[in-house]
C-alpha cells in the first residue's frame, strides 16, 4: 500500500455552503454544497458525500479510493 503523508501541518480550511435556488415561476428547485478549501472553491457542486470528499482530497493532492456501501 502507498502511503502519502502531509508534510503540511499547517491549517486547513474547508467551507462548505449549503444554497438551494428556486426558478421564478416555481416549478423547479436545485440545491447543492459548494465546498471551499483555503479559499478555492471546488468544482462539484453537491451533496453526495464520497464526491466532496474526493474532490477535496484530490484538490490536496492525494490519490484517492472510495469504497462505498449502502446499508438498507
Amino acid at each position: 500500500m502507498n502511503e502519502q503523508i502531509n508534510a503540511n501541518k499547517g491549517k486547513l480550511n474547508i467551507n462548505l455552503t449549503e444554497y438551494t435556488y428556486e426558478c421564478g415561476d416555481g416549478c423547479c428547485t436545485s440545491f447543492g454544497t459548494i465546498t471551499a478549501v483555503n479559499g478555492v472553491n471546488l468544482p462539484y457542486h453537491n451533496q453526495d458525500t464520497e464526491t466532496i470528499l474526493r474532490q477535496v482530497l484530490e484538490h490536496l493532492g492525494y490519490e484517492v479510493e472510495i469504497e462505498s456501501r449502502y446499508d438498507y
